[in-house]
């Protein structure tokens, strides 16, 4: 017994026509022994940084609870047109003849007499009686379009009621007869069972729905709808993996009902009218579509090309423009969480003057849709973010958190020095990270499984690029991007130009090369990030935190965005809110230690920046309550404890225990210079001799006056701040 060969697959059993049972897919054409790439460093194996096959496209629907399902009840009998053209007869049995046709592209009469004899006929209420290959009882018309009518029927075969589908087009009834067992034995939850071909007439037998046409509704959350969306786009890979093309996918073809489940209701959705089903080995253009969800036509300079050869594309910016309308009015608010990125798929999906920008596979336009979706639910009432390995990136293990993640480095210290009212200033806490250091740690990007043009030669050229960039060697990583010949507007090519403009130490240019890979993967997190870091380099602090914000709200795990987020907050002068980010951030194991030193040096930090605020007692209290906490080496408390009495020295003049603190750092110097420098420093600092009646010394703050008791009356106007 065959099985399925697929890396993400169970293993399922092969079916009768070639197609797993578990992942519904053919199984993977064995590829011919070859020796393995080698990567530049000579080794073999899979190609360097490259992903084979894409984890499971469809996890944004986990992200999506059940809920309460809508009243999704069917459509009034009154709103339908009742018997179609083709199907209007006399109802004189010794007549007969058809009656109420068209002529000339004019629709004939609904209603009327017949001109043979003169009976009367009303084809604009339901009629009983009428029966099509004699087992279909008529009961009404479901439809009208161009392809033909829908009839809901009762089949006296089988005693249940079915939807009968007329094709009027002969080319659409010739390729329902040539495919009528590929139709029939389709089986997916989100397509409506094909069960016969009758050709008495041409039609195509299809179960019943009870149902409603999916449609824009104020009650429906964002995530629900595009939850929808993914459930088509499994039908259209199901459909796509066998050669199939829908053709006509529009929000009427598709039906939402409510199913019940051993879980409760179910919201559920299923592609519908299959009356311009098409193969793809096809070679005509389309004959039958609908013109306001279809790819346009005519484009200049040149007409579309899914109209010259379809493929499964054409499905895709249908299903694109769908979404497009159901989602019209949550669209208007770009700042909600996720809806700027839903405004960049759609973008893409629906590109019409760069068709090669649009997705080529269900499964690589689900992947970007799953992403919307944890981006939007980010909103949810105690919806917790969910971690998840990105299919297009590798793991990033760098935190980047711009000197908050450790204590002050000794330097710091060294450099330190009372100015002649005592006043002593140290380096600012904290920096963004140098654009060198941010290409390096950014994460390696793996090949798209839809449109791999990495392989061979250009894996190899890519692996060589990123070696460059490590070593910090832009010329050198230019050099082979260029030989890797990427395809013109691929986002690896945008990718590695960003990261190039960075090792050069360019963020503006940077900036737009990341902007271009973030239009093309919408649902990936590492392209905003690399986008916050670049706004952060270029001292745009709004834009920063924007990005910021919604990575680490998206997936606090990541935790180059909590870390920057938490400076920017603190630029800002939210010191509240940048702790209560380190904090959460200090929740994720994989960052806990940097986290909770970052805590203890956003309460503590003093920042160079007129008007800033100072931290508060109840900061440094706090602060000394978390280094109590911490688990670290004698010199790295040292050092937070120092910069704890920093900032109280900053706030009210301490010198005291500054100097005390400043003599233990000292203590975890290096070499006796250091050591020696760092106690001279702790000397200098200690409040000066007092002389006073009968020659007693007095020491302490009473003692000290002038600017260096209120460091509010430095000359600067200014408190100084390290």
């Amino acid at each position: 017994m065959a099985r399925c060969n697929r890396p993400d697959c169970g293993r399922g059993v092969i079916d009768e026509q070639g197609f797993c049972a578990e992942c519904d897919r053919r199984p993977v054409a064995e590829p011919a022994a070859a020796a393995p790439p080698a990567d530049s460093a000579g080794r073999t194996g899979a190609a360097v940084g490259v992903a084979n096959v894409r984890p499971d496209p469809w996890w944004g629907l986990e992200l999506v609870g059940i809920g309460a399902v809508p009243d999704t009840a069917e459509v009034p009998a009154e709103a339908y047109e009742y018997i179609g053209e083709e199907h209007r007869f006399c109802a004189d049995p010794a007549c007969r003849r058809p009656v109420g046709r068209g002529h000339g592209g004019t629709p004939g009469r609904a209603a009327g007499y017949c001109p043979s004899c003169g009976a009367a006929f009303d084809f604009a209420q339901p009629r009983g009686g009428e029966t099509i290959a004699g087992r279909y009882e008529v009961k009404r018309a479901l439809g009208s379009g161009s392809y033909g009518t829908a009839y809901l029927v009762h089949d006296r075969n089988l005693g249940t009621d079915v939807v009968l589908k007329a094709l009027k087009r002969q080319s659409v009834a010739k390729t329902a007869e040539e495919e009528r067992d590929a139709l029939v034995g389709l089986r997916h939850d989100s397509i409506v069972r094909i069960l016969s071909y009758e050709p008495e007439g041409s039609y195509l037998v299809l179960e019943y729905v009870p149902g409603a046409p999916l449609s824009a509704r104020a009650d429906t959350p964002l995530e629900v709808v595009l939850a929808h969306g993914l459930q088509i786009l499994q039908a259209l890979d199901y459909l796509h993996a066998r050669g199939l093309l829908h053709c006509d996918v529009k929000p009427s073809n598709i039906i939402r009902f409510k199913e019940e489940s051993a879980v409760g209701p179910r919201d559920r959705v299923r592609l519908i009218d299959f009356g311009s089903v098409r193969t793809v080995r096809d070679t005509g253009p389309v004959a039958e579509y609908t013109e306001a969800y279809a790819p346009p036509k005519h484009r200049a300079p040149r007409p579309d090309p899914e109209h010259l050869r379809p493929t499964a594309g054409f499905d895709l910016y249908c299903l694109g423009m769908t979404l497009t309308e159901l989602c019209r009015a949550q669209l208007r608010d770009r700042t909600a969480p996720g809806v700027d990125s839903l405004h960049l798929l759609l973008a893409r999906a629906t590109d019409s003057a760069v068709p090669e920008r649009r997705f080529v596979s269900a499964r690589q336009f689900a992947e970007q849709l799953s992403g919307v979706i944890r981006q939007v639910v980010t909103a949810v009432p105690g919806r917790r973010p969910v971690q998840r390995a990105s299919a297009l990136f590798g793991s990033m293990t760098e935190p980047l958190h711009g000197g908050l993640g450790a204590p002050r480095p000794f330097d710091h210290w060294l450099t330190a020095g009372p100015s002649a009212d005592s006043f002593l200033t140290l380096s600012a806490p904290f920096a963004a990270p140098a654009p060198g250091e941010v290409a390096k740690a950014l994460p390696a990007p793996l090949a798209d499984p839809d449109h791999p043009p990495a392989q061979g030669a250009a894996a190899g050229a890519l692996a060589a690029c990123r070696i460059s960039l490590r070593r910090g060697d832009a010329e050198a990583a230019r050099e082979a991007l260029a030989a890797a010949d990427l395809p013109p507007g691929h986002w690896l090519r945008s990718w590695y130009r960003g990261l190039i403009e960075l090792a050069r130490g360019d963020a503006t240019r940077a900036t737009e090369q990341f902007t271009g890979v973030r239009r093309a993967l919408p649902g990936e997190l590492i392209p905003r990030l690399a986008l916050g870091l670049c706004a952060e380099l270029r001292g745009d602090l709004q834009v920063a935190q924007l990005h910021y914000g919604t990575v680490f709200d998206t997936a606090p795990a990541l935790g180059a965005a909590g870390f920057g987020l938490a400076r920017v907050h603190l630029l800002a002068g939210r010191r509240a809110e940048a702790v209560a980010v380190a904090e959460r951030l200090a929740a994720e194991f994989r960052f806990e230690r940097e986290a909770r030193i970052a805590v203890v040096r956003l309460l503590t930090a003093v920042l160079p920046i007129p008007g800033s605020d100072a931290p508060a007692a109840a900061d440094l209290d706090r602060a000394r309550g978390w280094v109590a906490g911490l688990e670290v080496d004698a010199a790295s408390g040292a050092g937070l404890r120092a910069e704890i009495e920093y900032a109280q020295f900053v706030v009210a003049g301490d010198r005291l225990k500054l100097s005390e603190v400043v003599r233990e750092v000292a203590g975890q110097a290096g070499t006796e210079r250091d050591h020696t420098a760092l106690v001279d420093l702790a000397n200098r600092l200690r409040p000066p001799v007092v002389w006073g009646r009968g020659r007693r010394r007095r020491r302490g703050r009473r003692a000290v006056t002038g600017a260096a008791a209120n460091p509010r009356n430095h000359p600067s106007g200014q408190r100084r701040a390290g």
